[in-house]
């Protein structure tokens, strides 16, 4: 229906139409060709007091208008994927203080303002395909952030405490094809952690305490230049096998499978000097370059995956 909108929403948002939207719940304005949303908030939580989702991805839209944040006391989940949004992402969005689910995959978004900490209730947080440089440590003040997916962006580092010990219900973190050339000590100390994709980075190393995360299922950093591995990590994986000790045919990945001491997570170590080269060693070091897609989650074969 996209040429009812004519690019905006006047047409949703006329008085007629508000009786029959007063007990809306589920709104999608996907793929309608719409470059504003002037006028919707202030329309909508008047008259759809119990909105909880709405989604406006697939849209030209450069920015969203400060009348969203009138949408605060019901929406649960804001879908922006695939918009063009860009420069930072919308102060209006971190005034919406139940949100859940934030969507905004795929625009033209550099930063994350600090006032993302006004976003307790968080949970799901999707930034996948932006160009965002920085991270601010407010991110630490997320205590029910469960999934934050940050690929494709050009991160080259992550502050500390992002993630660390206050952020208890992190379980996934997805960070390949950035620049990261280190992570933060305070890594170790985010427990809850159970998914990890730090592929197609710069790493040299990773850092003390991942060896002891509890929950840990799956870590996949290959594709970095990891040179050593910290003493925790060799303690409760083992030593990962050199390329010359398991050779493989021509043309097919240099990616041995061997069994270690911990059969409940997967590591994965492809493509790193610690692997490919044999005077590749075990603890520090720290930068570096490449680029690479990560591969689908597994967290069932009770193995390291060299």
């Amino acid at each position: 229906r996209t040429a009812e909108f004519r690019g905006n929403v006047n047409i949703l948002c006329q008085p007629p139409n508000a009786p029959a939207l007063h007990h809306l719940v589920n709104l999608s304005l996907y793929d309608c060709q719409i470059k504003s949303l002037e006028g919707l908030g202030t329309f909508l939580s008047t008259c759809s007091p119990n909105l909880q989702v709405l989604d406006v991805g697939h849209n030209p839209l450069l920015n969203l208008p400060e009348d969203i944040s009138l949408l605060g006391p019901s929406l649960q989940q804001l879908w922006c994927d695939d918009c063009q949004i860009t420069g930072e992402i919308p102060k209006c969005i971190t005034a919406l203080s139940n949100l859940q689910t934030l969507r905004l995959s795929h625009n033209h978004i550099d930063s994350i303002p600090t006032t993302i900490r006004h976003l307790p209730k968080l949970h799901t947080l999707c930034l996948d395909r932006n160009h965002i440089q920085h991270l601010p440590v407010e991110l630490s003040h997320l205590g029910q952030l469960q999934t934050l997916l940050l690929r494709q962006n050009q991160l080259t580092c992550f502050p500390e405490g992002v993630p660390g010990k206050s952020m208890t219900q992190l379980s996934v973190l997805h960070a390949s094809s950035n620049r990261l050339t280190s992570l933060p000590r305070s890594f170790g100390d985010c427990t809850s952690l159970e998914t990890v994709y730090v592929n197609g980075n710069h790493l040299r190393t990773i850092p003390e305490g991942l060896g002891g995360l509890p929950h840990l299922k799956y870590f996949n950093a290959s594709h970095n230049q990891i040179h050593t591995l910290p003493r925790d990590f060799l303690s409760r994986f083992g030593s990962p096998p050199k390329k010359e000790d398991h050779p493989t045919r021509e043309g097919t990945e240099t990616c041995s499978k061997t069994l270690f001491q911990d059969a409940t997570c997967v590591v994965r170590l492809c493509q790193n000097p610690v692997v490919e080269s044999p005077h590749a060693t075990t603890p520090h070091d720290d930068e570096c370059p490449i680029t690479m897609e990560e591969s689908e989650t597994s967290t069932t074969t009770p193995m390291i995956l060299a």
